[in-house]
């Protein structure tokens, strides 16, 4: 049997009661003191269960038999200092647990003391986790990379060799390396809990596209700017702020109106693309000086940077933003300008991303069907929009 399996066959009262008597017997030598109390938690605990823990008795008393039978002269006062009441405190903790494990198991109807012990290693382990977490997390190193890797092996075998006594605080019985262990503990735990907090705040990617998805059915955008009812279109998380259409034979189209099954436009919300077109990522926008608008503001110098604003296409007066592409410009500020068209800089249609797309047709299209004709050209399309 393992040390650990015999300490874990020690009923509580019995522990608690050698706890005590040890207190009282604190001024021996260490050795004297294992000679007379090593073996004693066997023949209290074959007591207890023929007698019950009534049969244990006063602990004090007892510690005063065993320096009788030993010779060992009587002492006078036992000191009540302050690491003698943390001792106390300690172990009534430690008995209240073990009593609270017991009764677990007697309500389960099996022992558990056993599974609690054993369960150790595994705490030493997560003792370890949260160690390196908090070390590698400042460092920007992750438990994948090989350095996040070394720290959390290092930290396992010190958390190991703690709880097994081969190192302070873990092999000792003092007051002051219970207090230790104690701290270790629970700092530990307060790492895991902060560990689990800025998983849940602010990191994952899955966090960011579920508040991103969350913002965007409330009427907000990423940036916390109002997004209009129904207005805006994402890709793989991210705005989509312009869409170049092509035909089934692969060549660009421009002024393709985009409609959903129930008639209503597909609009894109018009928000500006902060920076020029060799910028990324991005920067934010923020409120201007004046506060009348927003700007762009480079992240490494502060300066205002150019920005790329898209422009609708016009039916009268009504402005339409499912006509695609979309004109742009880049401009200083980000709101449209409505005279914009009217100046040497007018916003006009980019250059689509792909000089041609790949071809399309349906399967089994029979010549002259709707799906397997060329596309109208913009001007001869009916639904075509009025260029602005």
């Amino acid at each position: 049997m393992t040390a650990t399996d015999a300490e874990a066959n020690v009923a509580p009262e019995v522990r608690l009661f050698l706890a005590q008597v040890r207190r009282e017997l604190v001024d021996l030598d260490p050795e004297a003191l294992s000679d007379i109390t090593d073996g004693l938690e066997a023949d209290f605990g074959e007591l207890v269960e023929e007698r019950g823990p009534e049969a244990l008795g006063d602990p004090v008393e007892y510690a005063r038999e065993l320096r009788a039978a030993a010779g060992i002269p009587v002492r006078t006062k036992a000191p009540r200092g302050l690491g003698a009441r943390v001792d106390g405190l300690l172990d009534a903790g430690h008995a209240r647990f073990d009593t609270v494990v017991a009764r677990s198991g007697e309500l389960l109807r099996t022992d558990l003391r056993p599974a609690v012990a054993w369960l150790r290693p595994l705490w030493w382990f997560v003792r370890a986790w949260a160690v390196a977490w908090a070390v590698n997390e400042p460092l920007g190193w992750t438990m994948g990379d090989a350095l996040g890797l070394v720290t959390l092996v290092v930290a396992v075998a010190v958390s190991m060799l703690i709880g097994i006594g081969r190192i302070w605080p873990g092999g000792e019985r003092g007051t002051r390396a219970r207090v230790g262990l104690l701290v270790l503990n629970l700092a530990a735990v307060l790492l895991l809990f902060v560990a689990w907090a800025s998983s849940e705040i602010g990191g994952s990617e899955y966090d960011r596209g579920w508040s991103d998805g969350y913002s965007e059915a409330g009427g907000v955008a990423t940036d916390g700017a109002p997004v209009a009812e129904g207005a805006g279109t994402y890709s793989d998380g991210r705005w989509v702020t312009n869409i170049y259409p092509y035909d089934a034979s692969g060549k660009p189209l421009t002024g393709v109106q985009l409609f959903d099954q129930d008639g209503k436009p597909i609009d894109l919300a018009a928000q500006p693309d902060c920076g020029s077109a060799d910028t990324e990522p991005l920067p934010p926008t923020v409120p201007s000086e004046d506060g009348a608008s927003e700007v762009c503001l480079d992240e490494n110098t502060g300066e205002p940077v150019q920005t790329r604003v898209v422009y609708p296409w016009a039916n009268g007066e009504a402005e339409l933003y499912n006509v695609f592409p979309l004109p742009s410009r880049m401009q200083a500020g980000t709101k449209v300008d409505p005279n914009a068209f009217e100046t040497d800089n007018a916003p006009a249609i980019q250059d689509p991303p792909l000089e041609t797309a790949p071809k399309a047709s349906l399967p089994e299209a029979e010549a002259g069907s709707p799906g397997a004709s060329p596309s109208a050209s913009p001007s001869a399309s009916p639904g075509a929009a009025e260029n602005p």
